[in-house]
């Protein structure tokens, strides 16, 4: 799970500092997403993506995410909601 920085950003963090990572259940996930505070994010390839995914899921796969240093293109995470990574 990783929470988006600018949910908690703070007035003297750094824009190097990176964003708080840690695990979870599927049990806390599901919570999350029921509860409109988390968004499920599959990091599978978009043709793995396609043929069947996590409902409510957004496709943002691992090579995009590696190729832009680790940050997600503007406007495909809500930055209100903690962010889920998977890749089953």
């Amino acid at each position: 799970m990783i929470t988006p920085p600018f949910a908690h950003d703070s007035g003297d963090a750094t824009p190097d500092e990176s964003p708080a990572v840690s695990g979870l259940t599927a049990t806390q996930a599901r919570e999350l997403v029921a509860a409109g505070r988390g968004v499920l994010v599959d990091t599978r390839d978009g043709r793995l993506f396609d043929n069947t995914h996590a409902a409510g899921a957004v496709s943002l796969p691992l090579a995009t995410l590696e190729a832009a240093q680790g940050r997600a293109p503007v406007g495909v995470l809500p930055p209100d909601r903690t962010v889920i990574l998977y890749c089953a």
